[in-house]
């Protein structure tokens, strides 16, 4: 998002087809954060609906006891030395990494 930037609110002092509308400037993140958390919204369409947009909060980027990424699986791999291609599946990557620990 671009900063300045602009963010609304219903009623207001402001004139739309339906009803009135309010806005106001934000300057930077923090601002726009305290805004919204005051009940604006970051579009006009979104504060004449009042329902913010629902937004599913971020993933963790690896929860404990979930298995290791691919990523994880390859990084892994090349610092045991194991030789591997992008044929190989995450079971058969993962046994070798296993295998290359055990030894």
């Amino acid at each position: 998002m671009q900063f300045p930037t602009l963010v609304y609110k219903c009623p207001g002092a402001h004139q739309r087809p339906g009803g009135t509308y309010a806005y106001q400037g934000v300057q930077d993140a923090d601002e726009h954060a305290a805004a919204l958390a005051d009940g604006w919204f970051v579009t006009l369409p979104e504060a004449i609906e009042g329902v913010a947009p629902v937004v599913a909060p971020a993933a963790p980027a690896s929860a404990p006891n979930a298995p290791p990424t691919r990523a994880e699986l390859e990084q892994k791999a090349a610092e045991l030395g194991i030789k591997f291609d992008g044929r190989w599946g995450d079971k058969k990557l993962s046994d070798a990494i296993a295998d290359k620990m055990k030894a």
